[in-house]
C-alpha cells in the first residue's frame, strides 16, 4: 500500500534497529497538519498476546504501564467521573469486572485471537468465550467503510461528535493489530480514513481528549492529561530457541 498524496510516513526503529524478531513496531506518519502515532503487532506469528487492564479507580498511567510491563499499551474505554469507573463492559482474565451494555467491543478470545464487533444497545451479554475484553468503543471501520455514526450507538458525548484528540484499535485484512492515537484534534472520520491508510479493514475508537495514551518500548508516546480506569496492553514473547 503505497502512501496517499501528502502522507509521509515514517517507522521509528526500536533501540537496536527493527529485525525479525520484533513483532510489534511503531509507526508514525503527518497527513497535513495532523500527526499520527501507531503500533502494529502481528498477531499471525503467535508471539504477541493481547490483554485489558482494569483499576478500581483513576490511576496514573505509568503506575498502570509499570504493573504490567508490556511492550505496547493505548487507553481503554470511557469512564465516569464521579464513580471513576468504566461505563462499559470489562473483562480481564475470564472476570467481569465492569458493566454497561452499549458499544463496540474489542474481545480477545481464549486463544488469544483479537475480535472487533458490535453489540445491541442495552443487552447483557455472557462473555464465556472471551478471556479480555473492552466494550463501550464507537465503531469507526467497518468491512473497510469508514462510518462512524455514535448517535446511533446511543453515544451523546459532544466530544464524539466534534474535534478532539483520539485513539483507537483496527486490525488488517492480514490479522494485524493497529493501536493508534493522535494528540491534534481531528473528527472520527478524520481519524478512522487515517487508520484506514495503515490498512485497517476493522476498527473502533476508544477515550480520546485528556485520556489520549500511546505507549511503546518504555516511552510515553502520547502521556495522558489525567488518570485512566483501563488499559489496552500488547505483551511480546521471546522467539523459542532452536532445540538441540
Amino acid at each position: 500500500m503505497g502512501p496517499a498524496a501528502g502522507l509521509l510516513l515514517a517507522v521509528a526503529l526500536a533501540p537496536h534497529g527493527r529485525a525479525a524478531d520484533r513483532p510489534i513496531r511503531y509507526v508514525s506518519f503527518q497527513d497535513g497538519y495532523v500527526y499520527y502515532h501507531a503500533v502494529v503487532a502481528d498477531m499471525p506469528s503467535r508471539r504477541v498476546t493481547a490483554e485489558a487492564y482494569y483499576a478500581d479507580k483513576l490511576t496514573n498511567a505509568s503506575k498502570m504501564i509499570d504493573a504490567q510491563r508490556p511492550a505496547a499499551a493505548i487507553t481503554g474505554t470511557f469512564f465516569g467521573w464521579k464513580t471513576q469507573q468504566p461505563v462499559a463492559d470489562v473483562v480481564v482474565n475470564g472476570k467481569l469486572v465492569a458493566q454497561g451494555n452499549r458499544g463496540s467491543a474489542v474481545g480477545v478470545d481464549w486463544y488469544g485471537q483479537v475480535k472487533i464487533f458490535d453489540t445491541p444497545y442495552q443487552r447483557e451479554i455472557d462473555w464465556y468465550g472471551y478471556r479480555h475484553l473492552l466494550r463501550g468503543t464507537v465503531r469507526l471501520i467497518r468491512n473497510g467503510k469508514v462510518s462512524p455514526n455514535p448517535r446511533a450507538q446511543h453515544f451523546t458525548d459532544i466530544g464524539l461528535l466534534g474535534k478532539a484528540p483520539r485513539t483507537g484499535i483496527g486490525l488488517t485484512a492480514s490479522g494485524e493489530l493497529v493501536m493508534m492515537a493522535t494528540n491534534n484534534r481531528v473528527t472520527l472520520r478524520e481519524f478512522g480514513n487515517a487508520m484506514k491508510r495503515l490498512g485497517v479493514v476493522n476498527a473502533v475508537s476508544l477515550d480520546g481528549g485528556g485520556s489520549t495514551m500511546l505507549y511503546y518500548r518504555g516511552k510515553l508516546v502520547i502521556p495522558p492529561k489525567r488518570g485512566l480506569s483501563t488499559i489496552f496492553i500488547l505483551h511480546e514473547r521471546p522467539l523459542d530457541k532452536p532445540k538441540g
